[in-house]
């Protein structure tokens, strides 16, 4: 059995259709999903499989459906000043009650985030954290983690030991390593009751030996798979540390192309 993993960024929006609203093209994608029917698997039930502890259905079709970056549009709708009202990722998940369950990976550090609203979404404050919990709480839509600033390239000093942006590989050492993704974590649980982060999502699909051979594996212990953006699907022989991902947009454009990408084997 192969099973693909789907990403989607809420805040990729430069119009309203499905080549450049990824919102839009989550609307559509479950639509499609849901009449297929193929079952969708959370990101937690996934793990359970890959490490043998859960037994599926192989004349069934499974897909797992992920966000990243974590802006307010994953939960809340919002009027988009050229483009109108926009539906959350949230707001699509709640007409499939019971059906969808869905992560959202998040970029931890208020800070980072703060700036974001200026260096990514053009002055619009959709970068807070207080729908953290709620999302928690809905039963569709869990947060894990994306690490503490994401090495993003917009930011003045990022919590790498040369301060090196745009490149998760950079990451090459504990106290680096710590920094991005034990922080992040911490600061996650803080803002969320009873929660544990226990998935880890690579800013920019970046990765590197140090973090799959070495830190997850032996220098911590609370994280137990992280998610890449290779394009491949999932395999009971997957390693946890290089899950693989499709990106929306990137690795498949159309509907048609995403139920060729959930039926391929």
């Amino acid at each position: 059995m192969r099973i693909p993993v789907l990403t989607y960024h809420a805040t990729n929006i430069s119009g309203n259709s499905y080549q450049s609203n990824d919102l839009l093209a989550f609307e559509e994608d479950l639509q499609l999903i849901h009449q297929l029917g193929v079952n969708i698997l959370s990101t937690y039930d996934l793990l359970k499989w890959i490490e043998g502890d859960l037994t599926l259905n192989d004349s069934q079709h499974y897909v797992v459906i992920t966000f990243d970056d974590g802006s307010e549009l994953d939960f809340y709708d919002w009027q988009h000043p050229t483009y109108g009202q926009q539906q959350s990722f949230y707001s699509t998940l709640k007409s499939y009650p019971n059906y969808a369950h869905t992560t959202s990976f998040v970029i931890a550090s208020p800070d980072t985030r703060s700036v974001l609203v200026d260096t990514c979404t053009a002055g619009h404050s959709i970068w807070g954290d207080d729908w953290w919990q709620k999302a928690e709480k809905s039963g569709l839509l869990s947060i894990e983690n994306h690490s503490w600033d994401h090495l993003h390239e917009t930011l003045d000093i990022v919590a790498q030991q040369n301060n090196e942006k745009g490149d998760f590989s950079k990451i090459t050492s504990l106290e680096d390593a710590n920094a991005q993704i034990n922080e992040a974590s911490q600061y996650i649980d803080s803002q969320i009751d009873n929660k544990q982060v226990t998935l880890f999502a690579y800013p920019y699909g970046d990765y590197n030996r140090y973090l799959t051979e070495d830190y997850f594996p032996n220098q911590q212990s609370n994280i137990k798979a992280a998610f890449t953006c290779e394009a491949k699907h999932v395999t009971q022989e997957t390693n946890n540390w290089k899950i693989p991902r499709y990106v929306c947009g990137l690795h498949w454009k159309t509907n048609a192309e995403l139920k060729n990408l959930l039926f391929s084997q």
